[in-house]
């Protein structure tokens, strides 16, 4: 296979495989003592593992934030990773696209049982396929029965209109099989979310990039989003994606392509993203107070977050977190990781606790395990609250 070959070969990854869960404590080797600088740990992490760049962040709902940076914006360059840098986000795009379907159900125009043949209503190939009674919250759950993802090369071409290819890509699930045993059982599903930010489309009538700039991105005051590789949109001066290809870190621009979009292309800076994260830390709550929701502008009710947040029938998924349970979160945990192979981050959500830690790189799924050796020292700087 050739460089070229290699790089083009990007996928969104499945949360499941691959992710550490944060069980224990692992020593990375370096003086933990008060002279010690802040940096110094996290330096001594990337560097054990080979990275170009390397972000680990401390946050909670109440405001507080601290991140640490470690590394270059591109490997064979000199120009530092900054804490404002954008970083891509890969499938933990996944959770916008169910809140922005979420939105639709507080507006009283979807359900989470709505069927894709309710949705497009006027579109027959829809109507008359095997999958016309899938609805929101099986493709929420990955339990549709579709598959991991469609033929990339069939549906990526700059001349089409974004929307019009996610109305190919649904037309081509249309046309798949469908047996009744793929139904009810998780197939972690990049397609599923395409077909959710098609339903997002067909409702508000604009493509999903507007509408999460629009619904999510504006009111949450977030200006470093984007969508696809940084340098693309925003110019060179900004973190690269990289491949270790033979031994050697190549700095990349490639990504998935556009259509895959709600699924998983977004980025924005770590600060960016925590705005958007702490949505998830308001108490969900059956009677809960309304003082924490208060400093979330964007209209989306408790009885919505409780659901985006309650597992379906398999795996522990609800819509975009895996949800389980952690001794340093005092209980339960929302998580999710991205990778299109080139980035990599990962984000923990205590919601009891009402704080989060996160952690990115420039690097692909070889970043994983650095990643969860820094928010295990996010950890360490930030131990649990007391119990009152």
């Amino acid at each position: 296979m050739t460089i070229t070959h290699a790089l083009q070969a990007i996928r969104c990854v499945c949360p499941l495989t691959g992710m550490l869960f944060l069980v224990g404590f692992i020593s990375v080797g370096c003086s933990q003592d008060a002279h010690t600088t802040a940096t110094e740990p996290l330096d001594t992490i990337r560097k054990v593992h080979g990275l170009p760049g390397l972000i680990a962040g401390h946050f909670t709902l109440g405001g507080d934030l601290e991140l640490k940076v470690s590394g270059v914006r591109k490997s064979g360059s000199r120009e530092a990773l900054q804490e404002d840098d954008p970083m891509h986000l890969g499938s933990c795009t996944k959770s916008m696209t169910a809140v922005l379907i979420g939105l639709l159900v507080d507006e009283g125009k979807l359900s989470w049982e709505s069927t894709l043949a309710e949705v497009f209503v006027d579109d027959e190939t829809v109507k008359s396929s095997a999958w016309a009674d899938t609805t929101v919250a099986q493709l929420l759950h990955h339990v549709s029965g579709a598959v991991a993802n469609p033929p990339w090369t069939t549906f990526n071409d700059p001349n089409i209109p974004v929307t019009q290819q996610r109305r190919q890509v649904l037309h081509w699930m249309m046309k798949q099989p469908r047996t009744a045993d793929s139904v009810g059982q998780f197939t972690y599903s990049n397609l599923g979310y395409m077909v959710l930010g098609h339903i997002i489309e067909e409702v508000r009538q604009q493509s999903w990039e507007e509408e999460i700039q629009q619904r999510l991105f504006d009111p949450l005051g977030i200006q470093s989003a984007g969508f696809g590789p940084p340098s693309l949109s925003k110019g060179p001066d900004v973190p690269w994606g990289h491949a270790n290809l033979v031994g050697v870190m190549l700095a990349t621009e490639l990504d998935n392509p556009p259509v895959l979009g709600p699924a998983g292309t977004t980025h924005m800076s770590m600060k960016d993203w925590v705005k958007y994260l702490r949505v998830h830390l308001v108490s969900d709550a059956e009677g809960a107070g309304t003082s924490d929701a208060d400093a979330i502008p964007i209209p989306i009710r408790r009885e919505t977050l409780r659901f985006l947040h309650t597992p379906g029938p398999k795996e522990g998924y609800a819509g975009g977190w895996i949800v389980s349970e952690r001794p340093w979160a005092g209980g339960r945990i929302l998580t999710h990781n991205g990778s299109n192979t080139v980035w990599y981050c990962v984000v923990f959500l205590a919601p009891e606790q009402k704080r989060g830690i996160l952690s990115a790189s420039n690097y692909g799924l070889g970043a994983a395990k650095a990643c969860d050796e820094a928010l295990q020292w996010m950890l360490q700087l930030h131990p649990a609250p007391a119990t009152p």
